[in-house]
C-alpha cells in the first residue's frame, strides 16, 4: 500500500468497509476524516480487504517466519467484519473460520453484546381459535383427571415437508444481532423437497413414511391402514390425533377412524376435536420435525435420494426415552395454553 496504515487504521477500515456496503470510496473518505489521513485512497482499502478476506487478518503477509499471533481486537474485528458479510452463522463456523476456539468465540460474541436471535415461525390465530384452544385443553384435563394414563394413549401424527436446502427449518436458523432483528423468514416453496409422515407417543415413533405425490385422501388413507394401524390395534385403548388438513377431514378418513378407533380419536370433526392453527400442542410440530431437521441439514444434501436416506438415519436416532418426555410434556403445554387464554404461548417456553 502506498501508504501504510497503523494496526488500529486497519482494523477500523475494516469495520467501516462493511458497514457501508463494501464501498472502498466511502471508507477511504472516512479514514482520512477519522483519522487525519489525507494519501488513503479507494485502492489502498481495496486491497487491504482482499489481504484481510484472503488471511482473516489484518497484518501484513510474512513472507519467512511464523506468523504473529492476532491480538484479541484484531480477532474482535475479523469477528465483526464476519458478521457484518454473513450474520447467520453458528458460533461454531465462526470457530473454524478465525482459527479460534468455542470458547473464545463466545467470549468475544459476549464482549461485543452480541446475542443470537432464533427466528420462530407462528401461525396467526383467526378470530374464535382461541375459544377453541381453551374447549380442547379443558377436554384434555377432563380425560386426564378420568384416566391419568390418558396421555400415554396417544399417537400424535403429522406431515412436513424437507426442502433440499434446509430453508424452511425453524430451529437452526441464527441470526447474530446486538438488537434482536426481528426476522422473517421466506419459505422457498418450489424447491426440491420430500414430504414426510410420520407418528409419535411414549413407545416411539412410526415413519418415516415418504409421499411420491401430493398428499391426498387416497394416499393418506393409505398410509393409515398399512403402517399406523398394524402398529396399534393390539394396544387397548390407543387413541390418534391428526390436525384438520383437508386430506385428514375427507370423509373416507373419518370414516375409517371411527370403525378402527370407536370414538378414540383427535381431529377436525373429531369424537375430540382438535383446534386449528395448534403446533405448539402436538409433538410432531413441537419436537419432531424441529430435532430431525437440525440433525438431516448438518451439511445440505445433494439430492433427494441423498435427503430420503438422511431422514431415515436420523429418525433411528430418536429414541423412546425422548419420545416419552416430548408427549407427556404436551399435559404442562396444555396448562399453559390455558393459563394465556388460549393464546399463542410458544415464544414463552
Amino acid at each position: 500500500m502506498a501508504y501504510q496504515l497503523t494496526r488500529e487504521q486497519r482494523v477500523r477500515a475494516v469495520k467501516l468497509y462493511y458497514q457501508n456496503q463494501c464501498n472502498g470510496a466511502a471508507t477511504a473518505r472516512l479514514l482520512r476524516e477519522e483519522f487525519g489521513i489525507r494519501l488513503v485512497q479507494r485502492h489502498n482499502i481495496t486491497s487491504l480487504i482482499r489481504e484481510f478476506e484472503a488471511s482473516g487478518s489484518v497484518h501484513d503477509a510474512k513472507r519467512s517466519g511464523r506468523r504473529a499471533s492476532a491480538t484479541t481486537e484484531e480477532k474482535a474485528a475479523e469477528l465483526w467484519a464476519s458478521l457484518l458479510r454473513s450474520p447467520q452463522k453458528s458460533s461454531k463456523h465462526l470457530s473454524g473460520e478465525l482459527g479460534i476456539s468455542d470458547r473464545s468465540v463466545e467470549r468475544l460474541l459476549d464482549k461485543m453484546k452480541m446475542k443470537p436471535y432464533i427466528p420462530r415461525l407462528l401461525h396467526s390465530l383467526h378470530d374464535g381459535d382461541s375459544d377453541r384452544r381453551v374447549e380442547f385443553c379443558e377436554r384434555f384435563l377432563a380425560k386426564l383427571h378420568e384416566d391419568e394414563n390418558f396421555p400415554t394413549k396417544i399417537w400424535w401424527s403429522d406431515e412436513a415437508t424437507f426442502k433440499l436446502n434446509g430453508h424452511i427449518n425453524r430451529h437452526n436458523c441464527v441470526y447474530w444481532s446486538d438488537v434482536n432483528p426481528h426476522i422473517i423468514l421466506e419459505k422457498d416453496i418450489n424447491l426440491p423437497g420430500v414430504t414426510v409422515w410420520a407418528a409419535i407417543s411414549v413407545t416411539g415413533i412410526i415413519g418415516p413414511v415418504f409421499f411420491d405425490d401430493t398428499v391426498n385422501q387416497n394416499n393418506y388413507l393409505h398410509v393409515l391402514q398399512t403402517e399406523l394401524w398394524p402398529r396399534v390395534e393390539q394396544d387397548l385403548g390407543v387413541y390418534f390425533q391428526q390436525d384438520g388438513a383437508p386430506p385428514h377431514y375427507a370423509s373416507c378418513v373419518r370414516e375409517w377412524l371411527d370403525v378402527h378407533f370407536k370414538g378414540r380419536w383427535i381431529g377436525r370433526r373429531g369424537p375430540l376435536e382438535w383446534p386449528a392453527r395448534s403446533p405448539d400442542l402436538t409433538p410432531p410440530d413441537f419436537f419432531l420435525w424441529g430435532v430431525l431437521k437440525d440433525l438431516v441439514y448438518k451439511t445440505e444434501p445433494r439430492n433427494i435420494d441423498e435427503l430420503k436416506d438422511r431422514i431415515r438415519d436420523k429418525f433411528a436416532d430418536i429414541t423412546v426415552e425422548l419420545c416419552r418426555k416430548a408427549c407427556l410434556s404436551v399435559v404442562g403445554r396444555v396448562r399453559e395454553c390455558l393459563t394465556q387464554d388460549g393464546q399463542q404461548f410458544e415464544y414463552l417456553t
